[in-house]
């Protein structure tokens, strides 16, 4: 590939269908996704021929493994490669398109995809390496847009070019001065996801510029998620990932969306919040005092163990810092009507409708009801 803006399945002419100029071409909405290994050309210098073609390879190795055990089984097969979906990996960055009639799930899929592919990569044979010798974990970084660009179908997947893929380049190229997940989002894919989408915190947004791209353009970093990509990953990947994980939250205070993963899937593994999770949330909360992950499980412990005024303070905290997280508000709502607080709880519940969950309502109905009923006893 020799321009971003032209992606080629094989890149021959003798790929096109057997009708020749019969093939389908024309404008398609697309989903795409670049991924691209952090600081590869540092690696390069300091690595030896050999070991930095090992670190390629197992970068490519993860992202096979793991694009198709995400399709195939988390997806049950729902989608069909070619059809549906095609990605590339080449040298030290993956490339993912989906296009299906969907626009906002198809961009939220390759988010999920993008933070299951963060998982294993560090479960990687390089990074298993370097974790294990207290070194912090080679990253990815990724970028997201969504746009039109011009496809002919082939045999197999589409030739397409068009600025869409530039600019998801662009965004990725940017991506890895990120501060949090380094995943970064355009304004195109941004409002497709945000709006719908509950597990998602994002950053404000900001601007940026890249080559071939005229002016800036908005984008938007996940700032924190509450994704089990651990349950997303393949079995021998999530093994090893299981075994790192906590090694590689203490290799690093930078990189938090390691933590944010392990809560998420250690919650959902033990039926709740350990000792040690919440033991790790307030090691988090030290240096970063508004790091959403932590407040909500934290808080999430505190009502576990009955201690509904310190769950009370930590979603304070939480909501204080994320005004528009829906399931927070839920919560807090829950954590209010355990504490007898009902006026609170359903002010929390409104808060929580108002960000569109559904359960909110249900809920807010529920102390309505009671109350309507309650009187009707006086």
């Amino acid at each position: 590939m020799t321009d971003s803006s032209s992606i080629h399945e094989g890149g021959t002419a003798d790929k096109v269908s057997a009708q020749g100029s019969q093939a389908w071409e024309g404008p398609l909405d697309t989903a795409i996704m670049f991924v691209d290994l952090v600081d590869s050309s540092v690696f390069a210098s300091v690595l030896g021929l050999k070991e930095y073609s090992d670190y390629v390879e197992s970068f490519h190795k993860v992202v096979r493994v793991q694009c198709d055990h995400f399709f195939e089984y988390c997806l049950k097969g729902k989608y069909e490669k070619g059809r549906d979906y095609e990605y590339y990996v080449m040298g030290d960055q993956l490339v993912f398109f989906m296009h299906t009639a969907k626009p906002s799930n198809d961009v939220y899929v390759l988010t999920t995809l993008g933070i299951t592919l963060k998982a294993a990569w560090v479960a990687s044979p390089f990074n298993r390496e370097r974790v294990e010798r207290r070194s912090a974990a080679a990253e990815i970084a990724i970028g997201i847009n969504f746009g039109t660009v011009w496809a002919k179908r082939l045999e197999s997947g589409y030739e397409t070019h068009g600025y869409a893929i530039n600019l998801a380049k662009r965004i990725e190229s940017h991506s890895r001065d990120g501060q949090h997940f380094r995943i970064f989002l355009s304004d195109t894919a941004y409002n497709l996801l945000h709006a719908r989408m509950r597990n998602l915190l994002f950053s404000e947004r900001e601007f940026a510029s890249g080559k071939g791209i005229l002016g800036q353009f908005g984008v938007y970093e996940i700032v924190d998620a509450f994704v089990d990509s651990v349950d997303r990953l393949a079995p021998e990947i999530a093994e090893l990932f299981e075994e790192l994980v906590e090694a590689a939250i203490d290799s690093t205070s930078r990189d938090l969306w390691i933590h944010s993963a392990y809560q998420v899937y250690s919650e959902k593994l033990h039926g709740g919040v350990t000792n040690n999770a919440a033991a790790r949330c307030r090691s988090v909360l030290n240096y970063q005092p508004d790091n959403a992950v932590a407040l909500y499980y934290l808080a999430q412990y505190h009502r576990e163990q009955r201690d509904l005024p310190l769950a009370e303070i930590s979603y304070l905290q939480l909501l204080s810092a994320w005004p528009h997280f829906g399931h927070g508000h839920l919560q807090f709502g829950k954590c209010l009507m355990e504490m007898g607080k009902e006026q609170e709880a359903r002010t929390a519940y409104l808060h929580a409708e108002r960000q569109g969950l559904v359960e909110a309502s249900e809920w807010r109905a529920g102390l309505i009801e009671e109350s309507a009923e309650g009187k009707q006893r006086q």
